[in-house]
């Protein structure tokens, strides 16, 4: 649901028919509810049509909220096939090629930002890919210092998620 205005709390959904409509880049930003996957992932997309080069991406949600489903949505907008894009959570990163490069890092078994920086997770912040960070909190100050957007995920049911996309 992206918040139109009517007041605190109040959103509409946005539904398929009405995201053809929605083009300005303004309406990627603000509050909105999805109620599946695949609508959590044509958000992302909507989002990775907006991006460009050094763009960085700050995905935050507890485990299972859907940052991944978000982030293959992000490639998707990228012009990156959405079947090779697959949670890092092991590998820590995956480079993907789309009309712009993405990076892709998943923070989950990082603890400390030594550690992040010894596996030479820091350096793809001084390249040319957008940047998409699932559980940024471990580097937050890195991220954030070139940071474009900012993601927060809620599981509000099963399938229902809230998602603030805020631009910093």
């Amino acid at each position: 649901m992206l918040d139109d205005g009517r007041g605190a709390g109040t959103a509409r959904r946005v539904s398929v028919e009405q995201r053809d409509v929605i083009n300005a880049p303004r309406d990627v930003f603000g509050s909105f509810e999805t109620g599946s996957a695949q609508e959590t992932r044509d958000l992302g997309e909507r989002l990775g049509g907006l991006l460009r080069a050094r763009d960085v991406v700050l995905l935050f949600g507890e485990l299972g909220a859907g940052k991944t489903v978000f982030a293959k949505g992000i490639a998707s907008g990228v012009g990156i096939a959405v079947e090779q894009v697959t949670s890092p959570s092991f590998t820590l990163m995956n480079v993907h090629e789309g009309r712009v490069r993405m990076t892709h890092l998943d923070l989950y078994r990082i603890e400390t930002f030594a550690q992040a920086e010894q596996a030479g997770l820091l350096d793809v912040f001084n390249t040319d890919a957008i940047v998409v960070v699932e559980w940024p909190e471990k580097i937050v100050d890195v991220c954030r210092a070139r940071a474009r957007v900012e993601v927060r995920i809620y599981v509000v049911g099963p399938n229902e998620r809230r998602i603030l996309i805020s631009e910093i």
